[in-house]
C-alpha cells in the first residue's frame, strides 16, 4: 500500500482530503504543520505529499526545498488557494510534481496522485541505471517577481511550464497573440535559470531592417561594408553565458535564417568581413505570433530551422480566453499610479465583455487611457467607452478632459489612440502600422518611443 503524506493546517480540508486519498486505497498520514511535515518527508519517505503552501512555521515551499536538500525523493504536488505565478514556478523549479489551485477539484486530483507515484518510481529505477552519470542538480535560487498577473488555469499551466523549463538549457518557443506578455515570460524563464548572473540580450526581428539585421545579430568587422568605421560586437557575443532573446522570429528573411540555423547548430558565429569563427555559450529562447507552421508548409520558414527552436513550446492564451483574469490585471494596471482612482461595477463588466483584439497590451492601454479621461477619479462606462475610441471626430474632448489637462494633451491621448489601434490592426508589425497611419516608419517610431510603447533595447 503507497503511502501519502497529506499536510494541510486547515482541519476541514484536511479531513476531506486524508478521507478522499484513503478511499482511493491509500495509506494517509495527516499532519497540521510544516516542521512536522519535513521530518516525515526526510525520515519516513513516503511515496507522495500533498503540502499546503501555507501552513504555521514552515511553509509548503520552504518544506519543499528542505527535503530536496536532504535527499527526499517524494513526488510532491503543492497546493494553495493562492495561486500566484511566482510560487507556481518557484514549486517546479524545487522540483514538485505538479502545483494545484484550491478549491481542490477532487477528480483531477486522484490522478495526479497516480501519477506522481508512478513518476517517482520510474525516476527512481533511472537512478539506478549505471550508465546514467548525470551529477545532482544544485539548490536553485528563490524567483524574483515575474510580472505576469492572473489565476485561471491556463495561466497556472504557463507557470508550470516556466519552473519546469527555466533550469534547463533548453531551447524554448514562447508563442501566443500579440499582446499576450511573451517577452514576461521571457525575463521569468532567464531570471529563473543558472544563467540569471549572465545577461538577457533582447533583439526583435521585425523592428530592425534585413540589411542591418545580421549586422545585429553576428557583429562586423572594420570596413566590412559602407560606413562601417569601426568593430561592432553582435547580440550573440553579447549574450554569451547569457540568454539571447530573439523576438517575431516569424519574420527573418530566409538568408538570415540559414545563418541562424548554423549559429545554433555549431554554436559558433562570424562576424561580418570575417571568417573567423567564435564561439557563444548561451540559452535561445524566441517567440512568434505567427504560425509557423503554415510558414513552413508555404516555404516562408525552414523546416530544419522550426524544428531546431521548436524543442519545449510555451503558449499563452489570449485575454479572451481567460477572462477571470480581467479584474486582477485591471486591479493593478488602476493603482499602479499615484493618483487615486476607481472604477464602477459596470465599468469592470464592460471590460470584462470586450474580446481585446490586442489582448493584456490593449486592456493596459484603454485602462491608462480611461484613467486620465477620469475627472472625478471614478472611471465609469463613459470613460471606458471614450477610451477604446479612435475616431476623432466623435470624441467629446472638452468634455471628457480635465481643462488643466491642456490642448497638448488632449492631442497626445488621441495620437496614442491611433498609434495603439493601427498597432494592434497591423498585428505590432511597424511597417504595416505606418502605412495604416499614413506616416513614415521612422515618426512611428518616434511616437511608439514617446509614448513607452517600443519594446526594450530597440
Amino acid at each position: 500500500m503507497k503511502t501519502v503524506l497529506v499536510a494541510e493546517d486547515e482541519q476541514a480540508a484536511r479531513v476531506s482530503l486524508t478521507a478522499l486519498v484513503e478511499a482511493a486505497g491509500f495509506r494517509v498520514i495527516p499532519v497540521e504543520d510544516g516542521k512536522t511535515a519535513l521530518s516525515l518527508l526526510l525520515h519516513d519517505e513516503p511515496d507522495a505529499a500533498l503540502l499546503d503552501i501555507r501552513m504555521p512555521g514552515i511553509d509548503g515551499l520552504e518544506v519543499l526545498r528542505k527535503a530536496r536538500e536532504g535527499g527526499s525523493d517524494t513526488a510532491v504536488i503543492i497546493m494553495t488557494a493562492h495561486g500566484d505565478s511566482n510560487a507556481a514556478i518557484e514549486a517546479m523549479k524545487l522540483g514538485a510534481f505538479d502545483y494545484v489551485a484550491k478549491p481542490i477539484d477532487f477528480d483531477a486530483l486522484l490522478p495526479q496522485l497516480r501519477r506522481a507515484i508512478e513518476h517517482r518510481k520510474l525516476a527512481k529505477s533511472a537512478a539506478h541505471d549505471p550508465h546514467s552519470g548525470a551529477p545532482p542538480a544544485s539548490p536553485p535560487k528563490p524567483a524574483p517577481k515575474s510580472g505576469m498577473i492572473g489565476h485561471s488555469p491556463l495561466m497556472q499551466d504557463v507557470y508550470k511550464r516556466i519552473g519546469q523549463v527555466a533550469s534547463s538549457e533548453a531551447t524554448v518557443l514562447v508563442r501566443g497573440e500579440s499582446g499576450t506578455g511573451k517577452e514576461l515570460v521571457v525575463n521569468a524563464i532567464h531570471h529563473n535559470s543558472t544563467r540569471a548572473r549572465g545577461p538577457l540580450i533582447k533583439v526583435n526581428c521585425a523592428s530592425i531592417p534585413e540589411t542591418l539585421l545580421e549586422s545585429e545579430l553576428f557583429g562586423h568587422e572594420k570596413g566590412a561594408f559602407t560606413n562601417a568605421m569601426y568593430r561592432r560586437i553582435g547580440r550573440f557575443e553579447e549574450a554569451h553565458q547569457g540568454t539571447l532573446f530573439l523576438d517575431e522570429i516569424g519574420e527573418l528573411a530566409s538568408a538570415l535564417q540559414a545563418k541562424l540555423l548554423r549559429a545554433i547548430q555549431e554554436r559558433t558565429i562570424e562576424r561580418l568581413g570575417s571568417n573567423v569563427p567564435i564561439r557563444v555559450d548561451l540559452r535561445l529562447v524566441t517567440a512568434t505570433a505567427r504560425n509557423l507552421e503554415e510558414a513552413v508548409s508555404e516555404g516562408r520558414f525552414r523546416e530544419d530551422l522550426y524544428y531546431r527552436l521548436n524543442v519545449v513550446t510555451i503558449k499563452l492564451p489570449a485575454l479572451r480566453e481567460r477572462r477571470q483574469d480581467i479584474p486582477s490585471l485591471v486591479d493593478f494596471f488602476v493603482h499602479r499610479s499615484g493618483r487615486a482612482v476607481s472604477m464602477t461595477p459596470a465599468a469592470l463588466q464592460k471590460l470584462c465583455a470586450h474580446n481585446w483584439p490586442g489582448n493584456v497590451r490593449e486592456l493596459e492601454n484603454t485602462v491608462e487611457r480611461a484613467r486620465v479621461l477620469a475627472p472625478a477619479g471614478i472611471i465609469d462606462e463613459a470613460e471606458i467607452q471614450l477610451a477604446q475610441r479612435t475616431d476623432s471626430s466623435s470624441v467629446p474632448w472638452a468634455d471628457a478632459v480635465p481643462i488643466e489637462a491642456g490642448w497638448k494633451k488632449c492631442i497626445a491621448t488621441l495620437e496614442r489612440s491611433m498609434v495603439e489601434r493601427a498597432m494592434t490592426l497591423a498585428g505590432a508589425n511597424k511597417s504595416k502600422a505606418a502605412e495604416i497611419l499614413g506616416i513614415h516608419r521612422r515618426f512611428l517610431y518616434e511616437k511608439l518611443r514617446e509614448f513607452g510603447l517600443m519594446p526594450e533595447g530597440e
